[in-house]
C-alpha cells in the first residue's frame, strides 16, 4: 500500500491521533481531518486514493461526504466507519459504491483487509495496477505496452517490447532463456541462435534503460527488477 495516498476523517481526538499513526505505517502520504468539510477541502487538493470516513462528523457527516464525492468520482475508495446503532442508515446508501462498512471500535485486522482491499478496487478501477515502477523513474505500462522515463515515452522494438512483456508478467520471477526466445519467436528452431539474438536485443535495450532495470541471473535467465507494481 506504501505508494498509495488516505483521507482520515474522524472527529474524536484520540482516536484519530492514533489511527493516523497506524495508517502512517502502510500509506506514503496521509491527510488527517476532524470535520466532513475539511475533508471535502483536503480531497478536492490532494486527491487521496482512499478515503477512511467517520459516518457521524460535524459540519458534513460521512455519507453525505461520500455522496458529494460520487457526484463525480467513481474510482476513489471509500470506507465508512459507523456505530452499531447506525448501520440502518447505510441500507440506502447503495449508490455509495463503498468498499465497505466497519463497526466502531474499530478491529485493526477487519480495518487491514478493508484497506486492503481498497487498495486492490483503486488499482483495478484505476489501471494502475497495471503499470510497473522501475528504477529512475522508469516505468513499463502492461496495458499499452510501452516503455516511460517520468512521462516520456522511449521508442521500442517489436522483440524488445515482447521481452518487457514476459519479463513484466512475474513479479520477481527468473526466466529461463528457452521460455523467452520461445516469447519472441514461435519459429526459431536453432537454440545458438536464438540465444545470441536475445543478447543482442538486451545488449541494445540496455543502452536505453537504466543498467540494472534487465538482470542477467547466473545459470538460470533473466528477471526485471521491479521497484513496486
Amino acid at each position: 500500500m506504501i505508494n498509495t495516498s488516505i483521507l482520515y476523517a474522524e472527529d474524536e481526538e484520540q482516536t484519530r491521533l492514533n489511527y493516523t499513526n497506524y495508517l502512517q505505517r502502510y500509506f506514503k502520504n496521509v491527510y488527517s481531518v476532524s470535520n466532513g468539510q475539511e475533508a471535502f477541502k483536503l480531497y478536492e487538493e490532494h486527491q487521496p486514493n482512499i478515503l477512511l470516513l467517520d459516518i457521524n462528523m460535524p459540519k458534513l457527516n460521512g455519507l453525505e461526504l461520500a455522496k458529494k464525492i460520487r457526484l463525480k468520482d467513481k474510482t476513489t475508495r471509500i470506507i465508512i466507519l459507523t456505530a452499531h446503532l447506525e448501520q440502518d442508515k447505510l441500507l440506502f446508501a447503495a449508490e455509495l459504491n463503498l468498499t465497505k462498512y466497519l463497526p466502531k471500535p474499530i478491529s485493526r485486522i477487519e480495518l487491514k483487509e478493508a484497506l486492503n482491499e481498497a487498495v486492490r478496487q483503486f488499482k483495478e478501477l484505476s489501471g494502475k495496477g497495471n503499470l510497473v515502477k522501475l528504477e529512475d523513474d522508469f516505468s513499463w505500462d502492461k496495458t499499452s505496452h510501452k516503455l516511460f522515463c517520468k512521462k516520456e515515452e522511449i521508442k521500442l522494438t517489436k522483440h524488445e517490447i515482447l521481452l518487457f512483456d514476459i519479463l513484466s508478467s512475474k513479479n520477481d520471477r527468473v526466466f529461463t532463456i528457452d521460455e523467452i526466445t520461445s516469447h519472441l519467436w514461435d519459429d526459431f528452431d536453432d537454440c545458438e541462435m536464438s540465444t545470441n539474438k536475445l543478447k543482442d536485443i538486451i545488449k541494445r535495450l540496455r543502452k536505453k534503460i537504466p543498467k540494472n532495470v534487465i538482470q542477467n541471473i547466473y545459470a538460470a535467465g533473466y528477471k526485471l527488477k521491479i521497484i513496486s507494481t
